[in-house]
């Protein structure tokens, strides 16, 4: 074994080269994490000042090991974040502090935070959210369908789970365009990459979006109802000690992030692969008893969440490395999913496949959405293949990325197809 395998911190031909922000692994990071998986499958990242983890089976082992690596902290590397400035730090003060909450907690916080939403989200809820999620999809099908073209990424793949998130939540449907604002607001907020103006007028957003959730739950506290929301409140007042408002706050922002920026990843996604290959296009359009599996096959190549982090609690080895108690991890979810040991030609797009996918994670942190996510995909493609009939590329465009620590999910998509007569 050599010497950068392990020491591995700073010097190390992969760590030097990654960048998962920037062009041209921002693009397409495959052939890089292609080229890790083979040459150094653990590295130090220079950039992120963390370990980086590629292989299917070491992934897995960090991901489901919640004794020896903690998730607080889990959504963003502490490395590639800056304290705000101070005129922004003082918009956010106003609002709720931002405390561990589901993704980003340990046991017994995770605990009683998943057993929560695991009642919202029941099976009998799922069924509840068919006929809404179409309807919702069909409407806004309704708004471009004559154009014979469109952006989809903004007025479909955002809009339909930034819409349904209003009625999981039982909220009004009347402030549905001020809570896609305010949801804008608070994806904005974390990515830091808009000048200071813009992230002070997104943390005005975000703050008040802050207190309208809070304004919500004390009006489910005195008049609970048959929603996922009510469910959530009155759970979280009967726990010994009980969630406070601050924490029931973050857990519903959390909700929101993972059932609103990755479900438009997977849905974006689904439409590039189904846009570029009209054999698939019809097949799905004839048989939409495939489209569970482009689903998968969509959340395996794409990988919403392409990686997610940890903290070493006690010096540990992951893939042959040392890593110190304390240090940090990144868990590269979407290069797990194009491990060629896991995948075979796992660049080819085959709805075939049986292994399983890391798309929603691994072990105590399982996607608890996954099954809404799947739902709401399924439906997106069902309403885009019926009454979209010829959906293909607009020539000529280029794909860019969100910048992002967490999601990956394209900035925009333009599509075409044959308008109605």
């Amino acid at each position: 074994m050599s010497e950068s395998r392990v020491t591995g911190r700073g010097g190390s031909p992969c760590g030097k080269e990654h960048f998962p922000l920037a062009s041209p692994m921002l693009d397409d990071p495959r052939p890089f994490y292609a080229r890790a998986r083979r040459d150094e499958p653990v590295f130090y990242s220079d950039s992120l000042g963390l370990w980086v983890v590629t292989r299917y089976e070491d992934v897995c082992a960090v991901a489901k090991d919640a004794a020896r690596f903690s998730s607080l902290d889990s959504i963003t590397p502490k490395a590639a974040t800056t304290p705000p400035p101070p005129e922004l730090l003082a918009e956010l003060v106003k609002g709720f502090p931002l405390l561990p909450s589901l993704v980003d907690s340990d046991p017994p916080v995770h605990t009683r935070g998943r057993a929560l939403v695991t009642k919202a989200l029941s099976l009998r809820r799922l069924a509840a959210f068919e006929p809404i999620l179409r309807d919702i999809a069909t409407r806004l099908v309704d708004g471009f369908v004559a154009k014979g073209h469109v952006e989809l990424v903004h007025a479909f793949a955002i809009a339909l789970p930034g819409r349904f998130i209003v009625d999981l939540l039982g909220l009004p449907r009347e402030h549905l365009d001020q809570v896609d604002r305010w949801t804008t607001n608070s994806t904005a907020i974390f990515a830091g990459h808009d000048p200071l103006p813009v992230l002070l007028e997104h943390a005005q957003g975000f703050v008040a979006f802050q207190h309208y959730l809070a304004d919500a739950i004390e009006d489910r506290r005195k008049t609970p109802r048959d929603d996922a929301l009510s469910d959530i409140v009155t759970g979280a007042a009967a726990l010994d000690p009980p969630f406070g408002v601050a924490e029931l706050v973050n857990m519903l922002l959390q909700i929101l992030f993972a059932g609103y920026e990755t479900t438009a990843g997977l849905i974006a996604a689904a439409a590039l692969e189904l846009a570029r290959d009209p054999a698939l296009f019809a097949a799905a359009r004839n048989d939409p008893g495939i489209l569970p599996s482009i689903v998968e096959e969509v959340l395996r190549v794409s990988s919403p969440i392409h990686a997610m982090y940890r903290t070493a609690l006690e010096d540990v080895e992951v893939g042959g490395v040392r890593i110190k108690k304390g240090e940090r991890l990144q868990i590269a979810y979407i290069s797990a999913n194009h491990d060629e040991r896991r995948f075979e030609d796992p660049l080819r797009f085959d709805i075939r496949r049986t292994a399983p996918h890391l798309a929603f994670g691994h072990g105590l942190h399982y996607c608890i959405g996954a099954p809404l996510a799947r739902l709401e995909g399924r439906i997106a493609l069902e309403v885009l293949t019926q009454r979209l009939p010829g959906l293909r590329l607009v020539p000529a465009q280029t794909f860019s990325y969100f910048p992002s620590a967490t999601a990956r999910r394209l900035e925009s998509l333009e599509l075409a197809w044959d308008p109605p007569g």
